[in-house]
């Protein structure tokens, strides 16, 4: 654990959150992401700033959290682990930070506009781009964006593309641990102010508290989605037996109707040679006849050839 403490840089939450308590630093950083609002001034950062939306509802709770001068709102987000949820994650921190741009009888036009930033140590939506910029627009004219005030942005920290700006990308590096340019003014407060908090032993003991309980609900949490997958492969399970069952089912019953038609095709042709067989008696009974053959001769040798029985003969000769 005290490795950790010792090897953890901004790409760790709870340092970069640690560092961006910062003014300086945190005004200079919000400057680079937003270099055209040509941010003058902020509010002291506030660190795990708590909002609820409606009080029956799960709260939000910011990383670091500010606004400027001009009333503009800031959520700054450090995310480590993909939860592949970082789109639901986003909406709803949007919706909190909104929340705090409406004041109390001010009419819609004149509130105030929030920027959710959060730094990913993954590419958020595996497009490739090293910076998404969010906005609402219309489906059918993808270039007109809706002027809502409201504005998202990714950063994919290991992102290698270079396609933001060279004091960004120095930024964006020193989250990385890749190598900086030690010159930059930046760079140097973000080491000075690691160096700070690594020396702090207050926040060194709620790290490894944290961390503790970090592992412990990390278990939890892998126990309980095991159980979930384990109930899904279940279902999974249960479904295709279910599925099998009803194939088994119409294979008997195709099987059953087979059967039957075949049987019924025998008892056709049962029927069909009884017929054919009466029909030769009958025959060959005239012609014996009409040969003045005797009745006693015919009735012996059509019983015999035909296996009747004398009730049989007698029916055919009457």
């Amino acid at each position: 654990m005290r490795k950790k403490w010792e090897m953890a840089g901004l790409a760790d939450d709870y340092i970069f959150n640690k560092v961006m308590l910062d003014y300086d630093i945190c005004l200079e950083v919000l400057r680079r992401i937003l270099p055209d609002l040509h941010i003058k001034k902020i509010k002291l950062p506030n660190n795990q700033q708590e909002f609820a939306v409606a009080p029956d509802v799960k709260a939000v709770r910011f990383d670091i959290y500010t606004t400027d001068e001009q009333g503009n709102h800031y959520d700054i987000e450090m995310q480590v682990a993909d939860h592949h949820n970082i789109a639901k994650r986003i909406r709803y921190y949007q919706t909190a930070s909104s929340m705090e741009a409406y004041d109390k009888g001010q009419p819609y036009e004149q509130a105030d506009d929030s920027y959710v930033i959060f730094f990913c140590n993954f590419d958020p939506f595996q497009l490739g781009q090293q910076r998404y910029i969010l906005h609402k627009h219309i489906d059918e004219i993808p270039e007109q964006i809706i002027e809502d005030g409201q504005t998202d942005i990714l950063f994919n920290v290991p992102s290698m593309r270079h396609d933001v700006d060279p004091k960004m990308q120095a930024l964006l590096d020193m989250i990385a641990q890749r190598e900086v340019e030690a010159t930059d003014p930046l760079v140097v407060k973000l080491k000075e102010r690691i160096a700070v908090v690594k020396r702090n032993r207050k926040w060194r003991s709620e790290y490894m508290r944290r961390s503790v309980y970090e592992m412990d609900q990390e278990m939890r949490e892998e126990k309980i989605r095991e159980g979930e997958r384990r109930i899904q492969d279940g279902k999974r399970e249960i479904l295709e037996g279910k599925r099998e069952l009803q194939k088994s089912k119409r294979e008997i019953k195709e099987g059953q109707d087979r059967l039957k038609e075949k049987e019924q095709l025998i008892q056709k042709k049962e029927q069909k040679l009884h017929e054919n067989q009466q029909m030769i008696i009958k025959t060959s009974i005239v012609a014996m006849r009409a040969l003045n053959i005797d009745e006693t001769t015919i009735k012996k040798e059509i019983k015999e050839k035909f296996d009747l029985s004398d009730k049989e003969i007698k029916d055919y000769l009457c």
